[in-house]
C-alpha cells in the first residue's frame, strides 16, 4: 500500500469519526426541534435547521472543550493537505508527457525509443492508463536502454504483437541485445492483476520462437491502483508471477525535493555570498 493510499484510508476513519461526534447530536436536537414544533411545515423547518445549523454549532463546541475531537480535527486537516499535494504530484507525473494525437503511434507519442527501463516503464504507465484498452509493447534493450521498440493498441481486454515474433531473434543478433521485455496492460485499477492463461500460453510461444534467446524475454504487465499509482507485475511462462515496481508518488515526490534542495545548497556553497 502507497502512502497516497494509506492518506485515504485514514482519511476515511476520521470522517467517519467525525460523523460519529456531530451526528449523533445532530439527530437528536433535530428529533427534539420536530416534537416542539407547532406544525407540520413548522417541524420540517425546524428539522432543516437543525441539520444545517447543529453540526457547525457542535464542531465548534468540540474544538473547544474536547482536546480529542481537536487533535483528530487537525490530523483530518493534515490528511487532507497531504492528499491534495501527493494528487498534485501525481497529476504534474503525468502531465509531463503529452497527449497522443489521433492517428500518432503511441511509441512516437511517448517516445520510448532510447528510454532506460525506469523511464521505459513511467511513459507506458502513463500512456497505458490514458488509453483505457490494451496496448502490447516490446522493447529490445542493450545495457539498460531501448534500441528498438514497437507497440500496438487492442482493444479492451486483447492485445498483440506490433510484429512479427518470429523476427525477434534476427533483432536481437542486428542489434547485439542483452535482453527483451515485453509489457502489456490489464485496465485494472484495484493495484493488482495476475497474468492470464493467454498471457503465460503467449509467454511460452515467445520462448520456443526465441530459441536459445529464450533466456533474454521478460514479460511484464502493468496496472494501477484508484489514485492512478501503477505496478508492474512480472510474469514467467510456467505461471509465477511476483511485483517487479510499485510506484509510490509520496516516496518519488519526496526524492526529488530532496534533490532539489540539494541543488540549492550546493549552489550556495559554491557561491556563498550568493542572497538566499
Amino acid at each position: 500500500m502507497s502512502q497516497y493510499e494509506r492518506l485515504i484510508a485514514e482519511g476515511a476513519v476520521l470522517r467517519r469519526q467525525q460523523m460519529l461526534f456531530l451526528g449523533v447530536p445532530t439527530f437528536l436536537v433535530a428529533v427534539a426541534a420536530y416534537a416542539l414544533s407547532k406544525s407540520p411545515a413548522d417541524g420540517l423547518l425546524s428539522i432543516v435547521l437543525a441539520l444545517v445549523l447543529t453540526p457547525v454549532s457542535v464542531h465548534a463546541l468540540l474544538l473547544l472543550g474536547s482536546v480529542r475531537y481537536r487533535v483528530a480535527w487537525r490530523r483530518s486537516c493534515q490528511v487532507r493537505a497531504e492528499r491534495a499535494r501527493l494528487r498534485q504530484a501525481l497529476a504534474e507525473r503525468f502531465n509531463a508527457f503529452r497527449v497522443r494525437a489521433r492517428g500518432e503511434s503511441f511509441k512516437k507519442a511517448y517516445g520510448l525509443a532510447g528510454r532506460d527501463i525506469r523511464s521505459l516503464e513511467e511513459a507506458l504507465a502513463v500512456g497505458m492508463h490514458r488509453e483505457r484498452r490494451e496496448v502490447f509493447v516490446t522493447a529490445f534493450m542493450r545495457s539498460g536502454v531501448v534500441v528498438r521498440v514497437t507497440a500496438s493498441i487492442g482493444s479492451s481486454y486483447r492485445c498483440r504483437p506490433a510484429d512479427d515474433p518470429a523476427k525477434w531473434r534476427d533483432h536481437i543478433d542486428r542489434l547485439r541485445c542483452d535482453e527483451i521485455r515485453q509489457y502489456h496492460n490489464h485496465p485494472v485499477y484495484e493495484g493488482s492483476t495476475t497474468p492470464s492463461a493467454g498471457d503465460i500460453r503467449t509467454s511460452r510461444q515467445f520462448e520456443k520462437l526465441l530459441g536459445a534467446h529464450a533466456s533474454k524475454l521478460r514479460s511484464f504487465i502493468i496496472c494501477w491502483n484508484r489514485v492512478g499509482e501503477w505496478r508492474v507485475i512480472e510474469y514467467d511462462a510456467r505461471g509465477g508471477h511476483w511485483m517487479h515496481d510499485a510506484f509510490d508518488i509520496a516516496r518519488q515526490h519526496a526524492g526529488l525535493s530532496d534533490e532539489r534542495g540539494g541543488s540549492k545548497l550546493s549552489a550556495r556553497a559554491r557561491n556563498p555570498m550568493s542572497h538566499p
